[in-house]
């Protein structure tokens, strides 16, 4: 009997990788617009201002809604659900995560402003920290 309960048990184990990898749906990779808060002003904006530019809402090409915020002049990608990450300005209009697993390059437009976003992501397109 004792043996039967620890071999379960070793199974479990086992299986616990296995079942958080299939709740994995890779990495997904999104854009996004909305409408353009200001034309573009024939330069690259940098740090608080490109913050403050990027900050809103957006709604993904894969049926999910992302906010960008501008907290204390940093860009953060709310994903909902206590999902928040720091993204940090990697190049002009370029962010990512410190992880490297979020990026999101912003395009300004006249009309609407661009995103495309790429993170990782479970099967129903929330993001997922761990899945790659």
């Amino acid at each position: 009997m004792r043996t039967q309960i620890l071999l379960v048990a070793a199974a479990c184990l086992l299986a616990a990788p296995l079942a958080s990898a299939a709740q994995c749906g890779g990495k997904v990779k999104v854009a996004a617009q909305r409408s353009s808060v200001a034309g573009p002003n024939g330069f690259i904006a940098t740090g608080a201002q490109l913050a403050d530019e990027v900050e809103g809402s957006y709604a993904l090409s894969n049926g999910r809604r992302l906010d960008l915020l501008d907290i204390d002049q940093r860009v953060y990608a709310d994903f909902g659900k206590w999902s928040r990450v720091e993204l940090q300005e990697i190049g002009p209009h370029r962010f990512a995560s410190r992880e490297g697993d979020v990026h999101m390059t912003w395009m300004p437009g006249e009309r609407t402003d661009t995103i495309l976003l790429s993170y990782p992501a479970d099967s129903k397109g929330r993001l997922k920290r761990g899945c790659s």
